[in-house]
């Protein structure tokens, strides 16, 4: 796929930028702006650079948290692939036995 540019629009800053995936460029940089602006309402009269850092911590708290849940499902997930197989294997292991 080739690298695109792309002209977005973060804290009433435009960038100019190159990417494969336009649309999840887009869609990415309206999540940063959505989040500095709500920091910003949320905590007023701090700097730009104030509003850049608390809103990464904020997407890497996300990153994290969503990257441990999905660790956890993972988990669960092959624990119920296990027992499904010991099931199964039980089941044949009855069968075998009665045929």
């Amino acid at each position: 796929m080739e690298s695109k540019d792309i002209r977005i629009k973060i804290f009433n800053n435009h960038y100019t930028l190159k990417g494969d995936d336009v649309e999840l460029l887009e869609k990415s940089a309206q999540y940063v702006d959505t989040l500095m602006h709500k920091v910003q309402n949320d905590i007023p009269n701090q700097t730009d650079f104030t509003v850049a850092i608390v809103s990464a911590l904020n997407i890497a708290e996300n990153y994290y948290r969503e990257k441990s849940s999905s660790f956890i499902l993972d988990q669960n997930y092959k624990a119920l692939i296990t027992g499904l197989n010991s099931q199964v294997k039980e089941i044949n292991d009855y069968i075998d036995s009665n045929t």
